[in-house]
C-alpha cells in the first residue's frame, strides 16, 4: 500500500539515467537494444482514486490470530480486516476463540472491536445487525 501511495503521489518512474540490461561498449550510447527501463519515466497512477481508497473500499482480509493486523488497523483501515475463527481448520482458533480475541484485541476500543469482529462482514454481506440469532425463524 505504501509503494502504491508513493506512485500515486510522485509517479511510478525512475531516475532517467537508471537503465537495466546489458551495455554493449561496441555500440553508441543512444543505440543500446539490450538496455531498457523498468517503467516509463514519471508515468502517473492512471486511476481516479488513490490506492488506499481502492484498498479500503475493495479489499478485505480475514485473520484468526494476528495482533499485528489489529494494531495496523489505523494504517490499513478498519474496514479491511475481518476476524474469524477459521472453523474447522486445524490452524483455526475455534477451540480457544475467547482467549484469542482477548489477546488480539487488548486495549482496542469497543467500536473498532465490533467492526472487526463482525460489523464489517455484516455490512459486506448485507446482514441486518439489529436482529439477534433468537429473532431468526427456524425455517431460515
Amino acid at each position: 500500500m505504501g509503494m502504491m501511495e508513493k506512485s500515486w503521489r510522485t509517479g511510478i518512474g525512475q531516475d532517467p539515467d537508471w537503465w537495466l540490461g546489458f551495455w554493449d561498449d561496441s555500440r553508441s550510447p543512444k543505440d543500446q537494444p539490450a538496455m531498457g527501463r523498468l517503467f516509463a519515466i514519471n508515468a502517473k497512477w492512471p486511476l481516479p482514486l488513490s490506492p488506499t481508497d481502492y484498498l479500503q473500499r475493495q479489499i478485505h482480509v480475514q485473520f484468526a490470530d494476528d495482533p499485528t493486523a489489529v494494531k495496523a488497523r489505523h494504517i490499513t483501515g478498519i474496514s479491511t480486516i475481518i476476524w474469524g475463527n477459521d472453523y474447522p481448520h486445524a490452524e483455526g482458533t475455534f477451540r480457544g476463540s475467547e482467549d484469542c480475541v482477548a489477546f488480539n484485541f487488548e486495549g482496542v476500543n469497543d467500536e473498532d472491536r465490533a467492526a472487526i469482529l463482525g460489523g464489517t462482514l455484516a455490512d459486506i454481506v448485507h446482514f441486518d445487525k439489529t436482529k439477534k440469532l433468537a429473532d431468526v425463524p427456524e425455517s431460515v
